[in-house]
């Protein structure tokens, strides 16, 4: 099969298609993939896919076809990013609530931090295959229709020193990975050690005070050199970024994007033999957030509007942006009054591997990980106990006031979380004839203690849940001949009832999923899948205490997950894929606007809803040359929720010129976004320009209906042990957003503005 030596990955434009909903579209080179590093085996050029065009990354063995995208780290150290959301925003189909800003709401909640694949929040991240969530854990939520996002924040998880290839796998594509990765799954692959020592210094300063300091060094030891090391120490920390608002058009700073992390890591690998090897890896991070709740609107920040926000907020139906023009402005009170959020965590992973055949590993894995997330919440009262206002942080008064306000627990934390979670796993894998058998049992055991501030009383409450987990999967992975392969999968996770805590005694549960997954080449340049999942996702802790406006309790979320793909090769330098992914949920939880009886009007309620989704992505790769690489990109996405059980959703809840719902949800993102992504390569010199078109934005949504969003990045090599680099992002520092909240209006949440960084790297 003809492939070529350097392969991009990246996205297309689809220039001529028009219409529909659109997702954020981002290109990810994968440039000059000539060789990389598959745990001890160096693969070619030529072996970096398989017969069917697929990427071989560490996952390959769980996957039979799929759309999976890799970023390499040849690509990290060419780009430049600086963690691993500005990494993976590259992708295709990826699309983050809130990027750029390192805290977000209660940035211990991550609130404004959830990603989505393809439209479905439902996406795990993994390290070295290994899931790093924490089924206790309630910082993103304790009930379904607010938790069906990623349970784990990308930026708190590994520094980008640490990061060897980042595998982003979209849809459910295998039984491996579990109900709740309906949308994909994130695998950062850690750095490992190298046969020669070597050692890396990379600094960076730039716009907002950014400053980024990274040291790393790599090498081998042993008279046989099989014990090899890698190890790194990061600091990243940057001020208040700006952004250029759309309301106003003009720039300015948005408070508590301010930050600072620390991060030390150690990855130990023993190359007993060809099959047998160990890994001992150990991850330490810690750093403090600012409270980035949303922008303020600067339309309203005035002496004479801080008042009448204040006073209407007494009145019924006060709050919110649309009864109370600028009530957003009262949130700033919180970065402006010094409240932040922290975490520091410790990670430990061992894996002993026995045995490995056709690609597939056989394991032992023991993990451990001490997560522990505090925040200090300094917000004062807008009216005061003397009945006057909180000052407007721009007069004479504000300083002397929050010098001395006393706040209800000064600077001791509101709210800490302490997460623990350990486990076993053993896989096995065997190839038998035409059948590849992959086998996995894990114990998960979770802790979480939580203490928060109670403010009626002025004491802490300290809340203990304790929750067992027994996860396994078995596939049966069928080469049928040298074309086809079939996969058909299940997965069972075993939940005990949650222990401790206010929802003690529930939660309880047995899931049982199957898949099945095939891939044909009908030649070496053209090649599909196809693939089926079924969802059960359980219901969280929270929603056994809701019911739905008929006085039903919530159902556990059910339905099924189709899967399409298409690979075409035209020659060895350009490659066309196309991926369709169809999920029908019968059950569906969510809240909604429903006609409440019991009250005779609409209200929010937790409901079973129905709900399709379509996805269709489109990606286009062109290697020009040696010296030119260029990419477009183009995903479409469209929702369609129905109510059920005799349930009415409320016909006038969106935007006021739409009337329906699946108006107000298709229409509070892009219609379009189109995406192109080109580098250039000669000698010492590196150059890449990343272009993202959004257009067709509903202006009650967003501040512009289109915006061009440029990141451009310079590299020059001085010589073989100094570089030298500079990157802007946003280049023609364009106002846009990629979220809407009608509780704060357009414009709540601005992406950062045109900033840069300069950088060099020295290695030794």
């Amino acid at each position: 099969m003809k492939r070529r030596n350097s392969y991009i990955l990246a996205s297309l434009a689809a220039l001529l298609l028009t219409g529909g909903s659109v997702t954020g579209v981002h290109a990810a080179f994968d440039e000059n993939l000539n060789t990389y590093t598959l745990d001890a085996v160096v693969v070619n050029a030529d072996r970096t896919k398989n017969q069917f065009g697929d990427t071989i990354t560490e996952q390959s063995y769980y996957r039979t076809g799929g759309d999976v995208k890799v970023i390499t780290r040849e690509e990290i150290d060419k780009r430049h990013y600086t963690d691993v959301t500005e990494a993976i925003k590259r992708v295709p189909g990826v699309t983050f609530t809130n990027a750029g800003y390192r805290g977000g709401e209660y940035g211990y909640n991550s609130y404004n931090n959830s990603m989505a694949i393809n439209g479905d929040s439902r996406v795990i991240v993994l390290v070295d295959g290994r899931r790093v969530d924490n089924t206790t854990s309630t910082r993103f939520g304790d009930r379904a229709s607010s938790a069906g996002r990623t349970m784990v924040d990308l930026n708190q998880v590994v520094s980008m020193a640490d990061v060897d290839k980042i595998e982003v796998i979209k849809g459910p594509g295998a039984s491996v990975y579990g109900a709740d990765a309906t949308g994909g799954v994130i695998n950062i692959i850690t750095r490992k050690g190298t046969t020669e020592n070597q050692g890396t210094i990379d600094l960076s300063t730039g716009s907002w005070k950014k400053h980024i300091y990274t040291v790393t060094y790599s090498g081998a030891a042993g008279n046989d050199k099989s014990w090899k090391y890698f190890a790194s120490v990061t600091r990243n920390m940057a001020g208040n970024s700006k952004y250029h608002d759309g309301l106003t058009d003009r720039d300015h700073t948005y408070t508590g994007t301010n930050y600072k992390e620390d991060g030390v890591s150690l990855r130990v690998d023993k190359e007993i033999s060809d099959k047998q090897n160990l890994k001992i890896w150990y991850n330490h991070q810690n750093g403090k957030d600012g409270y980035p709740i949303t922008a303020r609107d600067w339309r309203y920040w005035s002496q004479s509007d801080w008042n009448r926000i204040i006073e209407r907020t007494t009145r019924p139906g006060g709050y919110g942006n649309t009864d109370n023009p600028g009530y957003r402005n009262l949130f700033s009170l919180d970065a402006l009054s010094g409240s932040y959020n922290a975490y520091r965590n410790n990670d430990l992973d061992v894996s002993y591997t026995f045995n490995k055949d056709n690609g597939m590993e056989s394991f032992v894995r023991f993990y451990n990980q001490q997560h522990h997330y505090w925040g200090v919440d300094r917000y004062p009262s807008w009216i005061l106990d003397d009945g006057s206002y909180v000052p407007f942080p721009d007069s004479p008064e504000w300083s002397s006031f929050i010098k001395n306000y006393k706040f209800s627990r000064g600077l001791s934390p509101t709210t800490t979380y302490d997460e623990t979670n350990r486990g076993v796993q053993l896989q096995y894998g065997k190839s038998i004839g035409i059948n590849d058998v992959l086998a996995s049992i894990t114990y998960d055991k979770a802790y979480m203690r939580k203490v928060s501030l109670n403010r009626k009383t002025n004491k802490n409450e300290i809340t203990t849940v304790d929750r067992k987990s027994l996860f396994g999967f078995v596939q049966d992975k069928i080469h049928l001949n040298d074309h086809w392969d079939l996969t058909p999968a299940i997965r069972f996770n075993h939940y005990t009832d949650y222990t401790g805590g206010k929802y003690s005694g529930v939660g309880g549960d047995t899931i049982w999923t199957p898949t099945l997954n095939t891939e044909y080449a009908f030649s070496d340049s053209l090649s599909a899948y196809l693939g089926w999942t079924k969802v059960y996702r359980p219901i969280k802790a929270r929603d056994y205490s809701l019911k739905t406006p008929n006085g039903d309790p919530l159902k556990e979320e059910k339905g099924d997950v189709y899967t399409l793909g298409i690979k075409k090769d035209f020659g060895e330098n350009t490659e066309l894929a196309v991926h369709y992914d169809w999920t029908d949920m019968s059950n569906a939880v969510t809240y909604y606007s429903v006609w409440d009886t019991s009250k005779n009007d609409f209200s929010s309620k937790a409901v079973n809803a129905k709900e399709k989704k379509k996805s269709f992505n489109i990606t286009l790769d062109r290697k020009i040359n040696d010296k030119w690489n260029v990419s477009w990109a183009y995903t479409y996405l469209h929702d369609k929720w129905e109510a059920k059980d005799g349930e009415e959703f409320d016909p006038d809840i969106s935007l006021s010129t739409n009337s329906n719902v699946n108006t107000m949800i298709n229409k509070l993102r892009p219609a379009n976004h189109y995406t192109m992504n080109v580098s250039y390569e000669q000698g010492k010199w590196y150059t890449g320009l990343l272009a993202n078109w959004y257009t067709g934005c509903d202006t009650e949504a967003f501040t512009h209906k289109r915006a061009l969003v440029l990141d451009w990045n310079l590299n020059y090599e001085i010589n073989k042990s100094l570089s030298t680099y500079v990157t802007v992002t946003n280049l023609t520092n364009q106002a846009y957003e990629n979220a809407y909240s009608a509780y704060n209006g357009k414009g709540a949440a601005p992406q950062p503005g045109r900033a840069f960084m300069i950088g060099a790297k020295y290695k030794f």
